[in-house]
C-alpha cells in the first residue's frame, strides 16, 4: 500500500512538473548580429518573453534601435546607448502575454507546436546601428523556431 501511495504522489509531481518545464527559443543572426527571442514559463503571467542581442564584431557601437514585433499583435521598439557586450546578450527587452486568456493558456503549459502557431511567421527585428565612427547602419533579421535539444 505504501507503494502504491508512493507511485502515486510521484507521478503526480512529475505531472505537475511537467506542465511548467518548458521553454522555447527563436533565433536569427545577420553578419553583424545574432537575435534571439526565449519564451519561459512565468508563474504569475504564464510566460515571459526576452529579446536579446549579441554583436559579432569587436567594433564599438554607439546606439542601437530596434523594433520587435513578436506576433501580430505584439510590436515592442527601444534604444540602447553605448551597449557593452562583455559577456555576450544583452536583454532588449522583456514583454508579457497581453490578454488573460493567452496568460492562462500558456500558465497550463505550452507544446511545440502551439508556440509555432502563437508566433506565427515572427518574430522579426529591424536593428538600426550607429558605429563608432558615427555611421549608421540598418537591418531586418526574421528569427526562426530553434528545435529544442
Amino acid at each position: 500500500m505504501i507503494t502504491v501511495s508512493f507511485v502515486f504522489v510521484l507521478f503526480l509531481l512529475i505531472t505537475a512538473c511537467s506542465s511548467k518545464d518548458w521553454s522555447y527559443r527563436y533565433e536569427g543572426k545577420s553578419e553583424n548580429w545574432i537575435v534571439v527571442a526565449d519564451i519561459i514559463p512565468d508563474s504569475e503571467n504564464g510566460a515571459r518573453f526576452i529579446g536579446k542581442i549579441d554583436h559579432l564584431s569587436e567594433e564599438k557601437v554607439k546606439l542601437i534601435q530596434y523594433e520587435a514585433t513578436m506576433t501580430n499583435t505584439s510590436h515592442l521598439e527601444g534604444k540602447i546607448e553605448n551597449p557593452i557586450f562583455n559577456h555576450g546578450y544583452i536583454i532588449l527587452f522583456q514583454d508579457l502575454p497581453n490578454t488573460e486568456s493567452i496568460k492562462k493558456e500558456f500558465k497550463n503549459g505550452v507544446n511545440e507546436e502551439e508556440i509555432k502557431q502563437f508566433f506565427g511567421e515572427y518574430p522579426v527585428y529591424k536593428i538600426t546601428w550607429i558605429d563608432e565612427q558615427g555611421e549608421e547602419h540598418s537591418e531586418t533579421i526574421q528569427l526562426k523556431f530553434v528545435e529544442p535539444t
